[in-house]
């Protein structure tokens, strides 16, 4: 496997990759549609931090993406992509309004007092199913992790559940992260965020 920057036109890919790797989760459940919009305008973004690992034959077999500012991140993106955010926002309402309830209320992840949301955030990690087992993810961090430290961070962070995640929560402690607080995401789900000094 290569590492790599990804490229603003491989949003696609990343999309396909997303549900490949998160068959069941709720922003799977968006659609392809929806994933293929955030990816493109994340990719735009000029805060977006995103690596991806390509085989032999130049194909994405998995990506880690984030952001170098956390604080607001998504309410930004939101702002500076508003119409096509707003059309996949109405095309759920019609097909899913529990899930455009649940997307809004989790905008914003800062739940503690202490967090003053000034570090990197690492917000998505994906491998193809093809790929599993190889190490990729374990060394998109690290990509992700150098990318960020070469833009003046200092610290990143992550979100992840804490009931029934106990592999991949073990998985981030050993690539260096420690507990900073737990917090209730909409609708009650029990969260880690997990921060790392780079």
């Amino acid at each position: 496997m290569n590492y790599k920057v990804v490229k603003i036109n491989e949003y696609r890919y990343l999309a396909d990759i997303h549900l490949d790797a998160f068959h069941g989760f709720f922003l799977s459940s968006l659609g392809k549609r929806f994933l293929n919009a955030y990816y493109n305008a994340a990719l735009k973004s000029t805060e977006a931090i995103a690596v991806c690992a390509v085989d032999d034959h130049e194909q994405i077999q998995g990506f880690a993406t984030g952001c170098a500012r956390s604080q607001g991140f998504h309410k930004r993106l939101i702002l500076k992509n508003i119409s096509k955010f707003l059309f996949q926002g109405l095309f759920i309402l019609f097909t899913n309004p529990k899930a455009l309830m649940r997307l809004i209320r989790n905008l914003d992840k800062i739940s503690n007092e202490n967090d003053d949301g000034n570090y990197a955030e690492l917000i998505s990690i994906g491998v193809s199913q093809s790929s599993k087992g190889l190490g990729v993810g374990k060394k998109l961090i690290k990509v992700f992790e150098e990318e960020a430290k070469r833009r003046g961070c200092q610290k990143i962070t992550l979100t992840t559940d804490y009931y029934n995640n106990s592999e991949v929560v073990e998985f981030y402690f050993h690539s260096g992260y420690n507990v900073f607080y737990e917090f209730m995401a909409y609708p009650k789900r029990k969260m880690y965020k997990l921060i790392k000094d780079l």
